[in-house]
């Protein structure tokens, strides 16, 4: 290996290999909170507990990211 910098090809490469990583991370994590959200609504038997389910912090998530573009997002 040696001791050069990269060049800019590499630079733009790499920047743009982990931009489009943390796209499809946090689209992958949003399609996830969706499904759990979903999942626990439908396992909800009474009115409590669907209203419990949609109050719980993976529902909340999932509503939350639902609405906010990926490349938009602060995380």
């Amino acid at each position: 290996m040696t001791d050069t910098f990269p060049s800019r090809r590499h630079l733009i490469v790499g920047v743009f290999a982990i931009a489009s990583l943390a796209v499809v991370g946090s689209i992958a994590v949003q399609s996830l909170a969706m499904d759990e959200c979903r999942a626990a609504v439908s396992h909800a038997t009474t009115p409590y507990k669907l209203e419990q389910a949609l109050r719980s912090a993976t529902c909340r998530e999932a509503r939350d990211e639902a609405f906010v573009a990926p490349w938009a997002r602060s995380r």
